[in-house]
């Protein structure tokens, strides 16, 4: 007889197991409205929520987009105008200060001796002390030099510089080139001259520079007949001659000193004298 742990008796036992086994469905009990838990609550609310975002997503779509409106300048922030530009000039510089022609150590016209070897130049109406930066337009050196002398006193030209200046730039050897001036600030940055300067050392007009008394004092006789007050200068050449610069004038508007400059060379005009524009100092 087989035992109870037979593989024959495990199967008759399940088999028998299986047909006891009976399923009852038993029928779902009544819910009371008004509960049945948070599943029910969400399924019975879903239409009301669905039309909610519906609405609010038209709205949204519909809006129209927002503008920007730039805010208003503050009164005390307004741009300011514009500074002035530089002031720039083009023309044939020379130099001065080689040996042997005196300049060395004679007084400028800003009262200092004549260095050859410092950075300085003459000009004839830019205010002393003025920095300019100097560009030799043929080989392109620059530096910056400071006015503390007038002239060149030369036709045609524009600019004397020192020694060192010319060295510089490279024209020693030719004596004169083609340059640019800018004036500049301490920092070698562009920088608009101050127009009150034109009140503290107004323009004249330089007629000429004479050594004979008598001529001196002819000319003197006829500019103030027609130009009222004239003024003379004592210098002393690079070659140790004594004479006077006569002059006419004190204009605050270098336009004035023009219209002056070319009525006096009209009056002279048969005396090959050609008067400029300078400063009182």
């Amino acid at each position: 007889m087989p035992s109870s742990f037979h593989p024959t008796n495990w199967s008759k036992a399940c088999v028998h197991w299986i047909h006891e086994i009976q399923v009852v469905f038993e029928p779902p009990a009544p819910v009371v409205p008004g509960t049945g838990g948070f599943l029910r609550i969400t399924r019975l609310g879903a239409p009301q929520i669905a039309v909610l975002v519906a609405m609010a997503f038209t709205l949204h779509c519909t809006r129209p987009p927002a503008t920007f409106t730039p805010p208003r300048p503050r009164l005390d922030r307004l741009p300011s105008a514009p500074e002035a530009p530089a002031f720039v000039q083009e023309g044939v510089a020379s130099w001065y200060g080689g040996d042997g022609d005196g300049f060395a150590g004679q007084p400028t016209a800003s009262g200092e001796a004549y260095d050859p070897d410092a950075y300085t130049c003459a000009h004839r109406t830019l205010p002393l002390g003025t920095l300019v930066k100097v560009t030799n337009l043929e080989n392109g050196h620059h530096a910056i030099f400071r006015v503390n002398d007038r002239g060149p006193f030369t036709k045609g030209r524009l600019l004397d510089l020192s020694r060192k200046g010319a060295e510089v730039l490279g024209f020693i050897g030719q004596g004169v080139t083609q340059v640019r001036l800018q004036t500049v600030n301490a920092q070698g940055l562009p920088m608009p001259l101050d127009p009150s300067l034109d009140q503290q050392d107004p323009y004249v007009v330089q007629v000429a520079a004479l050594s004979d008394p008598a001529n001196i004092a002819a000319l003197e006789d006829e500019l103030a007949d027609a130009f009222g007050p004239v003024t003379t200068q004592d210098v002393v050449t690079g070659r140790g001659l004594q004479v006077k610069r006569v002059r006419v004038g004190s204009y605050t508007r270098r336009q004035d000193a023009e219209k002056a400059a070319q009525q006096i060379a009209k009056l002279l005009k048969d005396r090959g004298v050609e008067p400029f524009i300078t400063r009182r100092r």
